[in-house]
């Protein structure tokens, strides 16, 4: 696929102002004007499922969304009950929902992690800012491009080790780098840090790590300072219903599920939960075929001489821009010229605007962001 001059042409009612009004990236509904131009925009900035959930999934929640809606959902320990059947884990007691995985990063941030903390770097931005807002001491460790934006597990315990806090985050697959450890290390890390407070490991994007996902959720209520933190919006593509669970021993659920309002789960998710249940076989071939496209993405990147590009385990591909060119500058004319919407990381701890993260899309998707990107950066090499 080739991009001309004439098949590039700005696009009107984009507002690059959001950019500066987040330390996220702004919302896809803002973007969009409350989706009225949804259908316009090439999407590569969100990790999602492409391939979840079915249509009939979605017809059976339409046809009962009216109830959903009037009536109260259960209770957090019902939903609990709902995640196991779907993930395969045998303790509703060790396990607690949130309404996203970022309530509970909150609530553990809020409850749990009373002092200093570190966590690897560049990292999701409720790790790191989040506890310095509370007052916490945040210590980091960095990814860096000599080790291929990999951390080992000995690096990381001793970074934990070196700097003297009482908790610690490791996100496996990190986000953005797409870094990940594998189980027996993630293992390791448990038992070599049974001294802190508080452990967290955040699994957002296992799922899309391998055809078997290193998880250590069947092991993780065996260490009584550690957490596994899961987003289930991610995985059935559904980021706008606010999924996410954690698993942890009884007596930290116990304690967390004390602060979480009674309701905190709308009645939407919760039939949503009942009948995805019934999908798992479903929801196993869309993840395969996510692996598929994220190695698709990572060879069609590895084509463009202007980006380097690493490993990844996750759902997105994390590339560097070679500095003759300007990262946000980039990002601006590829969704101006070609509604593509893609990730710079410079409002990141220890990020850069050079730094891209870029979702994986079917083929055609990929195909025509990676048209957009040679052409944008061949128009910038001649400017």
């Amino acid at each position: 696929m080739d991009i001309s001059a004439a098949s590039a042409h700005p696009t009107p009612g984009l507002d690059l102002s959001l950019f500066q009004q987040t330390s996220h990236s702004p919302s896809y509904a803002s973007l969009t004007q409350n989706f009225e131009h949804a259908g316009e925009l090439h999407d590569y900035c969100i990790p999602v499922n492409s391939y979840f959930p079915p249509t009939r999934v979605m017809d059976a929640l339409y046809r009962k969304l009216p109830y959903a809606l009037k009536y109260y959902p259960s209770s957090n320990s019902d939903l609990a009950a709902l995640v196991c059947a779907f993930v395969g884990l045998p303790d509703p007691a060790c396990v607690i929902v949130g309404n996203g995985s970022t309530e509970l990063i909150s609530w553990l941030n809020t409850v749990f992690v009373q002092d200093d903390v570190l966590v690897p770097v560049p990292s999701f931005g409720r790790w790191t800012d989040e506890p310095q807002g509370l007052g916490r001491r945040v210590e980091y460790v960095a990814y860096s491009d000599a080790q291929q934006q990999h951390l080992s597990a000995a690096a990381f315990v001793q970074a934990v080790k070196d700097a003297g806090v009482r908790n610690a985050v490791l996100c496996n697959p990190n986000n953005p780098t797409g870094s990940l450890l594998g189980r027996e290390d993630v293992i390791w890390i448990m038992q070599q840090l049974r001294h802190l407070d508080t452990l967290v490991i955040d699994e957002s994007f296992i799922d899309f790590s391998l055809p078997e996902p290193p998880t250590v959720q069947d092991v993780v209520a065996d260490y009584p300072n550690a957490w596994v933190l899961k987003s289930l919006g991610k995985n059935l593509g559904l980021h706008g219903l606010r999924m996410g669970y954690a698993i942890s021993c009884p007596a930290n659920i116990a304690r967390l599920r004390r602060h979480l309002p009674y309701w905190n789960v709308n009645g939407i998710t919760e039939l949503l939960l009942k009948l995805v249940v019934e999908e798992k076989a479903a929801y196993e071939a869309s993840r395969r075929r996510v692996l598929q496209d994220r190695d698709y993405l990572h060879r069609a990147l590895q084509a463009v001489p202007e980006l380097t590009v690493f490993p990844s385990f996750a759902n997105f591909v994390y590339v560097r821009l070679d500095e003759a060119y300007d990262g946000e500058e980039l990002r601006n004319r590829l969704l101006l010229n070609h509604r593509c919407f893609v990730r710079t990381c410079g409002n990141k701890v220890h990020g850069s605007s050079q730094y891209l993260r870029i979702a994986a899309r079917p083929q055609p998707d990929v195909d025509y962001l990676v048209a957009a990107l040679r052409y944008e950066l061949r128009q910038a090499a001649a400017a």
